[in-house]
Parts: structure tokens; C-alpha cells; sequence
């Protein structure tokens, strides 16, 4: 099997792991490329991008061919976490703002289709930011910045309970109730963890 790591062929871990399984030599890779400061962000197996397949599906096989990884540093990676993260704001921000609005006038039909759009942004969201607060713990980035671990927690438990909330008002069709969440209580914390993220990325600077 070969194994290309960032476009370039690693013949020496071919050699350490001839005759394994996929699952195996993946494993064993990307605990190497771990050691030497890289985590892995893409894998293919023959040019067939792994992300979602079921390791059932591949981590016996034997036969195949070539092994691809692309990895980052886990600074780069954090940083590039941030930055997207950041980019979800400003169109959650208008979505957000846009359907606290509707809400507002009456117009329920238009106001849930963006409520929808924002709850899912939100998820993304707090996607993201778990993803952030496992590398800047890792690296030890929060300290660095002086901002506590917890900081990074409570906005993790905060969407959810949000989004609980949101989800509560509006069975109970209390629109101006999910209105105020939308405009006070989401808008506030989305500031509060854009502050945060700007100062992970002044101390990532």
C-alpha cells in the first residue's frame, strides 16, 4: 500500500506496516503523524474520500492500493476552526435579526422557514465551537489567553438550552417569546463568543 501524506509518498511507513488491514494502518499513521505534531483532516483509499463511510465498509480490506492524508498542524487547524466559524456570524446575525422581525409583524409562514434556517445555523455553530474548545485546550490556548476553560463550556451549554427554548416558545406560538430569544438572548451570546474568538486568534497571532 502506499501512503501519501500531504502529496508526498512516506515509503517509510510503508515499510513499518506491509500486510496490515486498512483500518489498521490507518490507525497506526495517523498515531505517527501525531507524534510528529500533525493531525490527520482528510483520508482517501484509492481516491475514495472516507469522510461518513462506515469503517465496516473498509477497515478489513487488504487490498488496497494507496492511502492519502492531508493533515494540519493543530494551530492551523484551531485557526482555520475560528475564521469559519467567524464567517457563520455575520449571515446568522441577518438571518437572525430578519426573522425576529417577521415574527414581529405577523408573518409566521415566512418567520419559521427562517427559524429554521437560524436553528440549523446554530447548530453548525456549536459544532464549530466544540471542535475549538478540544484544540485550544489541547494546545493550551486558553490559558495562553487568559480566558478560562468554562468560558468555552457555557457557551457550548448555552445554544442547546437556547435552542430548547426557542423550540418551547414556538409550540406554544408565543412569537414575540421567540422574537426576544432571537434578538436579546441568541444575539447576545453571539457577540460574546465572537469576542471570544477574536482573542483566541490575537494570542494564535
Amino acid at each position: 500500500m502506499r501512503i501519501v501524506v500531504n502529496g508526498e509518498r512516506r515509503a517509510e511507513l510503508e515499510s513499518q506496516l506491509s500486510d496490515m488491514e486498512a483500518g489498521q494502518v490507518l490507525e497506526q499513521v495517523g498515531a505517527e503523524l501525531f507524534r510528529q505534531g500533525q493531525l490527520v483532516v482528510k483520508v482517501e483509499l484509492d481516491g475514495q474520500n472516507l469522510t461518513g463511510m462506515d469503517r465496516g465498509q473498509w477497515g478489513h480490506r487488504r487490498d488496497v492500493e494507496e492511502l492519502c492524508l492531508e493533515t494540519q498542524t493543530p494551530k492551523t487547524l484551531l485557526e482555520s476552526s475560528i475564521r469559519v466559524s467567524r464567517e457563520w456570524l455575520a449571515p446568522l446575525r441577518t438571518e437572525l435579526m430578519g426573522c425576529a422581525d417577521r415574527f414581529r409583524l405577523g408573518d409566521d409562514a415566512q418567520a419559521i422557514d427562517g427559524l429554521i434556517r437560524v436553528t440549523e445555523g446554530l447548530r453548525l455553530l456549536f459544532m464549530g465551537m466544540g471542535q475549538i474548545q478540544r484544540l485550544a485546550v489541547g494546545q493550551g490556548l486558553m490559558q495562553d489567553a487568559g480566558l478560562p476553560e468554562r468560558m468555552v463550556e457555557d457557551f457550548q451549554l448555552e445554544i442547546p438550552r437556547l435552542l430548547d427554548e426557542i423550540i418551547q416558545a414556538q409550540e406554544s406560538r408565543d412569537w414575540i417569546q421567540v422574537a426576544d430569544l432571537l434578538e436579546y438572548d441568541v444575539m447576545d451570546r453571539l457577540a460574546n463568543w465572537e469576542d471570544t474568538m477574536d482573542t483566541l486568534l490575537g494570542s494564535l497571532a
